[in-house]
Order: structure tokens, then C-alpha cells, then sequence
């Protein structure tokens, strides 16, 4: 309610102190040097110098004006200049030269730019009461034609107001009768009276639409201002309930957010030791490497040196065996298919009931080739094949036998190259790696086989081992 108050005694102010605000000479004056001013400053680009003055009447002006600013405000002077402005308030006033003066005739249309600046410092202006010394210098006042009978009283224009006083005397027995000084005094005291009464009543009709504008303001205010308490109040409770919850969110994610840092650093830290770590192992792990590459660079040396070695002494064995007086050369085709016998296979001769086959079986002795992914041998012949024999087999009833590999220096080679082909259907390799370097294949176990319906499988596989 206060604040209510306040507004109303403020508007109330406003609508008493109008009245009491009147444009003199000197304002008028200045508020036309301050338009002539700026219609110079525009009217020419060329004319900055005018902003550095501030003059207070055109005369003034006139005296800084260059040619080029003379030649134009001879335009501007040309427009007359209203008697009536005594009567304006300080909105008039600016209304007049910041609008009205420049809709006259004969103006340059660039210097008529200048409207919207103008206006804003015409406001600038202090428009203040007039004295009542002033009143008898306005225009209207000095050319009325009592002011005249006042300096000539004894002449005979001035008995002419006299008249009416006489005859108003007249009719009221109650008043004395007044000397030619007085009726001279009232008659100019009554023409003072005329003239001021237009100028009232011209006021009038602005005072009341002011008055009338600012009731209906403080009217609004004053509903405006209830409405806008009855919603503070109301809303009040809510948003302070809102700022709370508002505050307490940021505070929740701003500790959630200072937790998922310390996470995120401690996280980072054990991933750097990690690094490091990892680092440090990669560092060790590449000496260990560089050793093994230099060991296995010399163990293949060693591995080469070793190679040349056995084939040195595969070549020294096969001259061995040929220059032996056991084996004789035979000339003619029964030399090539007579097989190489070697210690491993020289037995006694069996007798002939068990060295003759059996119906429906095998001979006592068969050389057997490489066994096929089905597990059968898939060529069998009584003697040796040095291009396709790989095994022995002793079948001493004619059905079932045990199988080792043939220990022949000639078929020896040929195993060693390719033991995946030769070997591997019907033998169990300990140390399949060492073929490269093997000279001899030991059986450690002799493998089972089963000869039926003209085909003879594996039951089991040898065992072997290549030193």
C-alpha cells in the first residue's frame, strides 16, 4: 500500500506543477538557435565545425557561421516566428521546432534530417516559470492600445474608458466615486485581464487532457500493482520451492561430478602404473627375444653343420654296403628286382611247411607300402621295392602279423623327405620334429595288421622314433 501511495502522490505532483510552466523569450530564443543549429549542421556535410558550439540565441550563431552556413541560414530565418509561445508548455515547444517549424516552405530537404536528434536535445531543455516582471514585455501586451493611453493619460483617447467606470459607479450608490488616476489604473488593469483570459482558457483544455491521461496511469498502476501482489503472494511459496530444488540438483551434480573425477583420476592413475609396467615387460621381452633370435640363429648353424655331417655319413654307409663282399652283383634284369637284404631282415629259413602260403592268406614274409587315409596298405609284394616298400611284415599264420619300418639305407632317404606321406597312415611318431636331422628310424613297437577279404588293415599303428 505504500508503494500505491507513493505513485499517486507522484501523479498528483505532476498534474499541480503543469501550470506552473511557461516558455519566455530567452528559452525561445535558444531553442531556435539550437533547430538553426542543427538544419546548418545538416544542410552542409562539411559544417563539423558547428559541433563544437553551443550557442544561446541565432545572433550568437551568426557570428561563427562560415559563407557557406550564412548563405543557408538565410533560408531558415525567412520562416516567421509565432507571438503566441508564451503560452506553450516545454512538449509544445519541442513539438514546434523539432516538427512543425520545418514543414514550412523554402527549408532544405537534407537539413530537415536533423528532426530526431533535434528533438532529443530540445528535451535536454529547462523550460521555467515566468516572472511577473516578464508579463508586461510579452508582444501582446506592449501592442495593445492601452499601453499607449498609459504613457499619455492626459490626452483624450485615454477618458474613453472612463465612461463605463462612470456610469458602473452610478448604478451603485455604495462605491465611491474614483479619481481619473484610478479609472486610468483599472481601465489598464481590465486590458491586462482581457488578454491573460484566451491565454488561460487555451490552457485549460491541455491541463484537463493531462489530467485526465494521468488518472486513468495511476488507475492502471494501482490495478496493476494488485493484480502483480496477489500473484507474487500467491507464487511466492513456489518459487522459492523451485529456487530450493534448484539449488539442491546443482549441489547433487556437482558432487556427483567431483566423485566421477576422483574415479577418473584414480582410474587413470593404476592405468599409468599399468603402462608402465607394461612397458618395462615389452622392454624385457624384446632382450629375451633378441637372445632366442641369436640362439636360434645359432642353433641353426649348429642344425646345418649337423645336416652336412649325416649326409656325409648316409653317403659313407651306402658306399660301405656297396663295397660289402655279402652282397653280389647279378648282371641282367634279375640283378635290379633281387632285394637288399640287411641284418635287420636276415633270418634263418623258415621250414618249408611254414615258409609255403597258406590257403586263402599271406606268405610268411610281405614288404608292405604306405597305409591310405582308410587304414589299408595299398600295395604288398614278397620282396623289397626301394621306390614303394616301407614295411615288413611277418604273417605267421597267414592272416594276422605284426609290421615294422625296413631299416634300408636307400629307403631311408626316401622316408625321412616326406614322412607325413609315408608314415604317418600306419605310425605313431614321437618326435616327428627331428626328421631333418635323423639317420636312422627305430621301431620301438611293431604295429598290428589283419589280412581279410584281399585287403590287409591296420588294427594298430607302430610306434617310432627318428635318431
Amino acid at each position: 500500500m505504500n508503494y500505491l501511495l507513493k505513485i499517486m502522490m507522484v501523479a498528483v505532483a505532476l498534474v499541480t506543477a503543469i501550470p506552473s510552466f511557461a516558455v519566455t523569450d530567452k528559452e525561445m530564443e535558444q531553442a531556435r538557435a539550437i533547430a538553426a543549429k542543427h538544419y546548418l549542421r545538416y544542410a552542409n556535410n562539411g559544417s563539423d565545425y558547428l559541433d563544437q558550439l553551443n550557442p544561446s540565441s541565432v545572433g550568437e550563431l551568426s557570428k561563427s557561421l562560415k559563407p557557406k552556413e550564412q548563405e543557408n541560414i538565410k533560408s531558415f530565418n525567412a520562416v516567421a516566428v509565432p507571438k503566441d509561445y508564451a503560452s506553450w508548455d516545454k512538449s509544445k515547444l519541442v513539438d514546434y521546432w523539432s516538427n512543425t517549424f520545418f514543414k514550412s516552405p523554402g527549408l532544405k530537404e537534407d537539413g530537415k534530417k536533423c528532426l530526431s536528434i533535434l528533438a532529443k536535445n530540445l528535451n535536454k531543455m529547462t523550460v521555467s516559470a515566468p516572472s511577473e516582471s516578464s508579463k508586461p514585455a510579452e508582444p501582446p501586451v506592449a501592442e495593445t492600445k492601452p499601453a499607449e493611453t498609459s504613457q499619455e493619460p492626459q490626452q483624450a483617447p485615454a477618458a474613453e474608458p472612463v465612461a463605463p467606470v462612470a456610469s458602473e459607479e452610478q448604478s451603485v450608490e455604495s462605491e465611491p466615486v474614483m479619481d481619473e488616476a484610478s479609472v486610468v489604473a483599472q481601465a489598464e488593469a481590465d486590458a491586462g485581464l482581457v488578454d491573460e483570459q484566451p491565454r488561460k482558457s487555451s490552457n485549460t483544455g491541455w491541463y484537463i487532457g493531462i489530467l485526465v491521461v494521468l488518472v486513468g496511469v495511476v488507475i492502471w498502476l494501482v490495478m496493476y500493482a494488485s493484480k502483480s501482489m496477489k500473484e507474487t503472494g500467491a507464487t511466492l511459496a513456489d518459487r522459492k520451492a523451485g529456487e530450493n530444488e534448484i539449488r539442491e540438483a546443482k549441489r547433487a551434480a556437482k558432487e556427483e561430478q567431483n566423485k566421477l573425477r576422483e574415479q577418473y583420476a584414480s582410474s587413470l592413475t593404476s592405468k599409468n602404473d599399468e603402462i608402465k609396467q607394461l612397458k618395462a615387460k615389452c622392454v624385457d621381452l624384446e632382450g629375451m627375444l633378441e637372445a632366442a633370435r641369436r640362439e636360434a640363429d645359432s642353433t641353426r648353424r649348429e642344425l646345418d653343420a649337423a645336416k652336412h655331417e649325416i649326409a656325409s655319413l648316409r653317403q659313407r654307409v651306402k658306399q660301405g654296403i656297396a663295397n660289402s663282399p655279402a652282397v653280389q652283383p647279378e648282371s641282367g634284369a634279375q640283378s635290379k628286382s633281387r632285394p637288399v637284404q640287411t641284418p635287420s631282415d636276415t633270418q634263418e629259413p623258415a621250414p618249408k611247411s611254414q615258409s609255403a602260403a597258406r590257403p586263402g592268406g599271406l606268405p610268411p614274409v610281405v614288404f608292405l607300402s604306405y597305409v591310405n587315409q582308410k587304414g589299408l596298405f595299398v600295395k604288398a609284394s614278397r620282396s623289397v621295392n626301394v621306390e614303394s616298400s616301407v614295411y615288413r611284415m611277418d604273417v605267421p599264420d597267414g592272416h594276422h602279423g605284426t609290421f615294422r619300418v625296413i631299416n634300408d639305407a636307400d629307403i631311408l632317404d626316401r622316408l625321412l623327405e616326406n614322412p607325413g606321406q609315408w608314415l604317418a597312415g600306419g605310425c605313431e611318431i614321437e618326435n616327428p620334429e627331428d626328421a631333418d636331422i635323423a639317420a636312422e628310424i627305430v621301431t620301438l613297437q611293431p604295429g598290428e595288421a589283419l589280412f581279410s577279404d584281399n585287403t590287409c588293415r591296420v588294427i594298430r599303428k607302430a610306434k617310432i622314433k627318428f635318431i
